[in-house]
């Protein structure tokens, strides 16, 4: 096997400086998951997160999340990251199955070579080329998705690709593929967001905030606005998330057209515009419906036996997205205002003032105060779930909703979106091939972001008071260069360093360096060794963003953006001080304009001596160092093996953190109060370090059978705190084990692999307590019969198997089980 990606030049896979996996053309024809894609999971070091049917986020060496920022995907050397989000979204952006060569996958930090963000992991995806694969490819896969929480349902995969050459100097390729199915179910509605864990049936609370309805996030003082101290806090009734999505139907619509020209035999130029997009759902630190959601690529490259040359510009669109916790909490404040209805109502239904309605139940109370909250299925919910997605987040209000009684109500915010960002790319690489003593490498690129989400995600306009704003385009640039130098002694020992320096706006210049050095103690037997340094230049959202939630304003927390709400640099409290002051009574005036403890946010009771400084600096990027050694070859004729131990230091790693404003501070013209909640991103003073074994086999076994394993472990350490959790949310111990066999007979093969994790904590603020995942097995297999260029295919994921969740809050995966068929011309 020759590899690519582990040193930016083609090299055994034998002998890679890193730990690097591969799933080359064969191994993905013959995946047993309807999109190959998820396949990924079964590598050795992978874990995966299914957020969504079509969104499978891939992680490596820890700290997993569903917008996994510390990891990239290249497609065709595009990283297919959107400009405002900054993670992968997965298969929906990658290659399809009909024009994909073949994927490499790197475990940790790739900074040194391939920039900032290569960081826990980097995954390459290769594209057929036109001129070695031509001719006509079709594949239909239908079958169905099935499960406990939201039963069964069709599903179907298509895709055609279509190549052709002319004289071996012109050739183009047109793609298209299409996935259509309904999505799993997100429909824990007994488990508390706030204590997922609790053994108690906490639904009848007061201030029950369940994990996968919506509306409910946002505790209302009742007793304190109305001085009747028995009421106590609550919360409002939510609305269940799948009835609230106007679609429960996932799809992924993705193609590409490419053009390419042979300038000599070994100079080529191409032009490809590429795009990917769909529906789907995500929930991390909060729950976002992704509709109509488009992003586009345009990309020319002129490329040589040893040096390549491209520019790429990367659009997104957020269509007509959503963020599902505004819709609740809106579509609350629409049918019934919290200050104004529905508080009143359950106020007078508590104290006995209604006729026929018990005084004093909690329960009792919310009932009457929901008594006209429209039903799901009903036209008024319908309505009214419209109504507020017609208007977008932070930005005036239009529109009416009209409830089944004819009152009409003003429409009270809107969950809609805008995204219009831009990412424009340009590289090159550059080798030496004449100077014979060393390998040497140079490269570098330019970066530019054009953000633009008309101030819905982003803070294009924070001291802006007008109605209609004036939304700028953000821009911030990186620019990075590095070298390679690679020497071999005694055609037995490789040594390899790698150098890169970036600078990006906002933050100072950093090099990243990387040692590593391979053993040849033979052909079957090598001996690797490693120094890598990773850096994670902040993703967009952590440097501009201003987004409202129940959990606190998330707050980018670069200078540009986050001095003028006087926040930082000790500026808050920390939210574990300041709920300990409030449970001792104490209370912060948020209109006062002279107190106590600063100008304004005077104590009104309360020991202020609990109250704790939050000394958040202006945000830094992130840093990594990591250790490895490892072992790759035969330890028999037909046993190959593949060992690593890795040891990884984070600095300055970037975590989120909920504060307490002390200061009354403005935007847009309007006031926020002090006593707010702030989500601000905070590089942590705390040391987290991570360490982690794999270990890969394959046997080949007689008539063609191969049996294949690995295992991995995985391990953290943070000095974790109320202020600071890392969130590992990774399991210590998981395997993988596989049986396959290409060609049982003339014309049949099959793979059938069992992959199982345990349990592990999983953290995220949309539940800071954090939930331990369950442990779960899976179990994926498909026969196929081939009789080319035919290639019939029964397949199943999950086969047998009960329900499973991967994050807290996710959807229960299912299992699916379908039929393909294929017709590839190239086939042989």
């Amino acid at each position: 096997e020759i590899v690519v990606s582990a040193s930016r030049i083609e090299e055994s896979i034998m002998k890679s400086p890193v730990t690097i996996e591969k799933m080359d053309i064969l191994s993905i024809r013959q995946a047993a998951t309807p999109d190959f894609f998820d396949a990924v999971a079964n590598m050795k070091g992978v874990t995966a997160t299914s957020s969504s049917l079509n969104f499978n986020s891939i992680n490596t060496r820890g700290f997993s999340s569903i917008s996994n920022v510390r990891f990239v995907l290249l497609v065709d050397g595009m990283d297919v990251s959107a400009p405002v989000l900054n993670f992968p979204s997965g298969s929906i952006t990658g290659l399809g199955e009909l024009d994909t060569e073949n994927i490499e996958l790197i475990p940790g930090a790739s900074s040194a070579l391939y920039g900032p963000n290569a960081f826990n992991g980097l995954m390459m995806m290769k594209s057929k080329s036109p001129f070695d694969y031509q001719g006509l490819s079709m594949q239909v896969k239908q079958g169905v998705t099935t499960s406990d929480a939201g039963g069964s349902h069709p599903m179907g995969l298509y895709a055609i690709r279509y190549a052709k050459s002319f004289k071996d100097k012109i050739a183009f390729k047109i793609n298209f593929s299409y996935l259509d199915a309904t999505d799993w179910q997100a429909n824990d509605y007994k488990a508390d967001r706030n204590d997922p864990e609790s053994q108690t049936d906490l639904s009848n609370s007061p201030i029950f905030d369940s994990m996968n309805k919506y509306g409910d996030e946002t505790v209302i003082p009742l007793g304190l606005f109305f001085g009747i101290p028995s009421i106590g806090n609550v919360t409002r009734t939510g609305f269940k998330g799948p009835e609230m999505l106007d679609t429960k139907k996932v799809n992924t619509i993705k193609g590409d057209i490419a053009l390419h020209y042979r300038i000599t035999q070994k100079v080529e130029a191409s032009y490809d515009f590429r795009f990917g997009g769909g529906n789907t759902f995500y929930l991390e630190n909060s729950p976002y419906a992704f509709k109509d959601y488009l992003q586009q690529f345009h990309k020319i490259e002129v490329k040589g036996d040893n040096f390549f040359v491209r520019s790429y510009l990367s659009i997104g669109d957020g269509g007509k997205s959503y963020n599902v916790a505004a819709l609740g909490g809106y579509a609350n404040e629409t049918w019934s205002p919290s200050g104004t209805s529905w508080g009143p109502d359950y106020v007078a239904a508590f104290k006995g003032g209604i006729p026929n309605v018990a005084a004093g139940d909690p329960a009792t109370a919310r009932a009457y105060a929901d008594r006209n909250m429209p039903q799901a299925g009903t036209p008024e919910y319908k309505s009214l779930m419209k109504a507020v997605r017609a208007n977008y987040f932070q930005q005036p209000v239009s529109g009416t909703w009209t409830d089944k009684d004819g009152i009409v109500h003003d429409v009270a915010g809107g969950a809609s979106f805008k995204e219009d960002s831009r990412m424009w790319h340009n590289e090159f690489n550059y080798s030496f091939k004449k100077i014979n003593w060393a390998d040497i490498m140079v490269g570098g690129n330019f970066r530019q972001y054009g953000l633009l989400s008309h101030g819905t995600v982003l803070n294009e306009a924070p001291d802006d008071p007008n109605p209609v704003k004036d939304y700028k385009r953000l821009y911030v640039n990186q620019v990075g260069v590095y070298s390679q130098v690679a020497k071999t002694l005694a055609e037995k020992w490789k040594l390899t360093g790698s150098l890169r320096y970036d600078k990006s706006d906002n933050f100072n210049g950093y090099f990243t360096p990387r040692i590593s050095t391979v053993y040849s103690i033979n052909k079957n037997h090598n001996i690797r060794a490693s120094y890598q340094t990773g850096l994670r230049i902040p993703q967009m959202q952590a440097q501009y963003i201003y987004f409202p939630s129940p959990t606190g304003t998330f707050l980018g927390t670069t200078k540009d953006n986050s001095e003028r709400y006087g926040v930082m640099n000790g500026l808050a409290y920390t939210q574990a001080s300041y709920n300990a002051f409030v449970m001792a009574g104490g209370k912060v005036d948020p209109n006062s304009t002279s107190g106590t403890i600063n100008s304004n946010g005077a104590i009104l009771s309360g020991d202020a001596s609990l109250l704790k400084a939050a000394n958040i600096p202006y945000l830094k990027p992130e840093h990594l160092k990591a250790f490895e050694i490892g072992y790759k070859g035969l330890l028999a004729t037909n046993l190959f093996a593949d060992v690593n131990y890795y040891y990884s230091s984070y600095s300055n790693f970037i975590a989120l953190q909920t504060i307490v404003s002390k200061n009354l501070t403005y935007h847009q013209g309007n006031q926020v109060n002090a006593g707010s909640l702030w989500t601000a991103f905070a590089n942590a003073t705390e040391k987290v370090t991570s360490q982690g074994i794999g270990v890969g086999l394959t046997y080949n076994l007689p008539r063609d059978f191969s049996l294949n394993g690995n295992y991995n472990w995985t391990t953290f350490s943070a000095n974790e705190s109320p202020d600071f959790i890392a969130g590992f949310n990774t399991p210590r111990n998981r395997f993988s084990v596989g049986l396959a066999n290409r060609k049982i007979a003339k014309y049949f093969g099959f793979n059938i692999n069992y992959r199982y994790q345990e349990t592990f904590l999983w953290y995220s603020t949309w539940s800071p307590l954090g939930w331990h995942v369950p442990a779960f097995g899976v179990v994926d297999a498909q026969v196929s019969y081939r009789l080319a260029p035919v290639e019939f295919k029964i397949g199943g994921v999950n086969i047998g198997g009960r329900d499973y969740r991967t994050s807290i809050g996710g959807p229960f995966v299912g299992q699916q089980y379908y039929i393909s068929v294929t017709y590839d011309q190239f086939s042989k």
